[in-house]
Order: structure tokens, then C-alpha cells, then sequence
């Protein structure tokens, strides 16, 4: 049979089913890689800000000296331990608080013991220091306080400590009936060699005797035993036996900040070392503190008022007022030798030409006498004119005396004749 032709599709007859091509779904488009990286960056930075964050603290200081909010670092031993967020006045408008962010590593160390004070260039006894700020700003210099309670709230010194916390050595009291030259800084030496530094210096209870603290280091520390004696060795040092009166100079620190001297006898080593904050008497001088009991108390007084003559000498040539004076004195003595010498030559015509005058009234009025036969007068005011001629030579003759015997009074006038 003949094939039939095939008959197209009626509506209604079902169609076969196209597959469709399926591909797999990416899970991360490769565009999405960079903002994703970088937002893991962040909070890394962020975590790990967190992480070394540490505690929020406030200092107050007399003046803020230099430092600035976001700049300024809290320091120890150059390492960054903080940084100065704001700044603030107290209420009283008296301190200045500064507020700062602290590393968490200097968390175990904001305890009641801890140390703030403000770097800025300084020159002192000591030296200088703080050069470094010229550069770099002023910056906040912390010593770690002991482990203890924490503390968030300071108050900051006003100047450097002279020791720091934890040197090794001890400090010890002074007495002194005054401060003298003395100051925070002053070097204490023991047989010339600097062993320790005055740190602090206070008023007495009773009000009649000066507290000067001082600092020996260690090892020199043990030199100082309950028979030790301390004397105030600023300035000029003086000696008196068997060659003389003799002076002695100490180094330019003792000459400009004054200083303390010690020694200890033979007899005294053999003992223990006194214990820290032992008090002790503050000599005027070595001879005062090492001299024996037998001693002449005549010599001692003498010595005594001696030294008090040259400390004295030390305080008035330490200032500018002895030597503004002295200026000003030679200023006047060269403005009076030359006026003297402007004025010498007329003051001398002026005596020469006085004198004259009177030689020349004397002579005319013994001329008239002679003319009128020994003074009988041939008119009525003949007399008179001979007695004011008269009278007036002797003023002359007067005045010439008294300029001759005082020449100073032609510049300040005639004062009143002792008589």
C-alpha cells in the first residue's frame, strides 16, 4: 500500500516535552571577593583595637604646658602606653584635667602609686633635658605605680621627680636652723664624690628649723651610720691652722645650687647603718661638724661669724642687684669726673677774677681815703659810699674764700655754715 502522507499536528493533540539546559548556580560571584576582604580587614583592626584598649583615665595639672588633644602620648622609657584624648578646665578653673586613653598593658600599672608629670624642655641644676619636646611636642611622662587597688583619677606633679621611683638607696632627714643655699637638686657629696641629691625641703612644725630630705644611692648609702655627720658645703669653704686663714672653692654646682657634704668617723663604720628617714643635724660648716669638744669657744665663734660673713657675701653677689649697682656707681663717678673737669677751668677764672675785684675794690677805697685827708668827708654821702665800697669788698672777699674752700657749691648752692 502506498504510504500516506503524514497529516500536521491538530490542535488539541499533545506536544513532546523540551528539556531545558540546566547550568550550576555559582555560590559567590568572583566581584564580591574584594569588599569582603576588605571588611575582614576592618574588623580585624577593629578586633584587635578592641583587644589592646585599655581603661579611660583622667590627670589634673597646674597648666596644660604644651599638649595637644591627639597628639600628645602618656610615655614610659619612649613606649607609647596612652595618648591625650581631650582637655578640660575644673570647675574652679584652677587645674587643667586631661583626659587619655590607656593600652591595656598599662592597666596593671594605674594604681594609687603611679606617676604623671609633663616633658617639656627644662634646664635645672642637674642640666638640661627635654630637648626632644622642641621636636616632637610636650608629652606625658608615667612611672608605674605598684600592683595595688586601680585608680582612674590622678594629679600630676608640677615638675620632674629629682629620683626616680624605685631607685635603689635611702633618703634620711636634715635639720637646719635655715635653708642657705640649698635647693631640690643640690648634690650631697661624700669626700668630693656626688653619692646622692637633695630632693625636698620643708618647714618644720614648730616653725624654727628647716626639714632638708635627702637621697643617697645605693651602695654609698651604707656610709651613713648614727655618727655621721652632715654640713651644708655651698659656696666658699674656709679653713683656719696652723698656714692660716685659708678659702677653698667647691665645684660650680655647690657654687650655683649649694650642696651638702657628709662623713662618717673610723669608730662610727663598725656599727649598722642607720635606717631610711633617720634624722640628723644639717652643720653650717665642716669645722662646726667634725670639730672636737675641746676646741676654743672663742675660735668657734669667730669661725662661726666668719662663715656667716661670707655666706651672706655668696647671697648678695648671687642676684643682680650688687652688680646693677656697681654699673650705676661707675656711671656716676665717670659723670662727675667729667663735669668736674668741664667746670674746673671757669671755676678757677672765676676765683682768679673775684680776687682781683677785691684787691680792686680795697684799692680804690684807700685812694679815696688818702684823697680825703684820712676819711674826713667833704660831703654828706661820702660816708656812705666809702662804708657800702667797704662793705662790699669784704662780701667779695668773703665769697672768694668760701667758693676757694667749697668749689662744689656753684653746682649745688650754699648750704647752712656749721657753727
Amino acid at each position: 500500500m502506498p504510504e500516506q502522507p503524514q497529516m500536521p499536528d491538530q490542535p488539541g493533540d499533545p506536544e513532546e516535552p523540551v528539556e531545558a539546559r540546566v547550568r550550576p548556580r555559582r555560590w559567590l560571584a568572583w566581584v564580591w571577593i574584594v569588599p569582603i576582604a576588605a571588611a575582614g580587614v576592618v574588623a580585624w583592626l577593629a578586633w584587635r583595637t578592641l583587644a589592646e584598649r585599655g581603661p579611660e583615665i583622667t590627670i589634673s595639672f597646674r597648666a596644660a604646658q604644651g599638649l595637644q588633644p591627639g597628639q600628645a602620648t602618656i610615655q614610659h622609657l619612649n613606649a607609647v602606653l596612652g595618648t591625650v584624648t581631650s582637655l578640660r578646665l575644673r570647675s574652679d578653673m584652677r587645674r587643667v584635667v586631661v583626659q587619655a586613653r590607656m593600652t591595656r598593658e598599662a592597666t596593671p600599672y594605674l594604681t594609687a602609686s603611679a606617676i604623671f608629670y609633663i616633658v617639656t624642655p627644662h634646664l635645672g641644676v642637674q642640666g638640661i633635658s627635654g630637648l626632644s619636646t622642641i621636636v616632637s611636642g610636650s608629652y606625658i611622662e608615667m612611672y608605674p605605680g605598684r600592683p595595688g587597688r586601680p585608680q582612674r583619677h590622678f594629679v600630676g606633679l608640677d615638675s620632674p621627680p629629682i629620683v626616680a621611683p624605685g631607685t635603689p638607696g635611702r633618703s634620711f632627714i636634715l635639720q637646719a636652723p635655715d635653708l642657705s643655699s640649698l635647693t631640690r637638686g643640690s648634690p650631697v657629696t661624700y669626700l668630693g664624690v656626688d653619692v646622692g641629691v637633695v630632693t625636698d625641703f620643708a618647714l618644720a612644725r614648730d616653725g624654727h628649723d628647716v626639714k632638708v630630705t635627702v637621697f643617697i644611692h645605693s651602695p654609698d648609702d651604707r656610709l651613713v651610720h648614727p655618727g655621721t655627720r652632715f654640713w651644708n658645703a655651698g659656696g666658699v669653704a674656709m679653713t683656719l691652722g696652723a698656714q692660716g686663714l685659708q678659702l677653698r672653692a667647691n665645684s660650680w654646682q655647690q657654687l650655683l645650687a649649694g650642696g651638702v657634704a657628709f662623713d662618717t668617723a673610723a669608730a662610727a663604720m663598725a656599727g649598722a647603718p642607720s635606717a631610711a628617714d633617720s634624722v640628723f643635724r644639717l652643720y653650717d660648716n665642716q669645722q662646726a661638724a667634725l670639730g672636737g669638744p675641746g676646741g676654743s669657744p672663742l675660735l668657734a665663734d669667730t669661725l662661726r661669724n666668719l662663715n656667716d660673713v661670707l655666706r651672706n657675701l655668696n647671697r648678695a653677689t648671687a642676684g643682680p642687684q650688687l652688680r646693677d649697682a656697681l654699673v650705676s656707681l661707675d656711671r656716676v663717678l665717670r659723670h662727675l669726673d667729667r663735669l668736674a673737669s668741664a667746670t674746673q677751668p671757669n671755676l678757677n677764672a672765676l676765683l682768679k677774677s673775684l680776687h682781683a675785684t677785691s684787691d680792686a675794690a680795697q684799692r680804690t677805697l684807700t685812694a679815696i681815703q688818702n684823697a680825703t685827708g684820712g676819711g674826713a668827708p667833704s660831703s654828706t654821702d661820702l660816708p656812705q659810699l666809702m662804708s657800702e665800697l667797704s662793705q662790699a669788698a669784704r662780701s667779695v672777699r668773703e665769697l672768694a674764700d668760701y667758693l676757694d674752700r667749697h668749689p662744689e657749691a656753684l653746682l649745688r648752692g650754699r648750704g647752712a655754715d656749721p657753727r
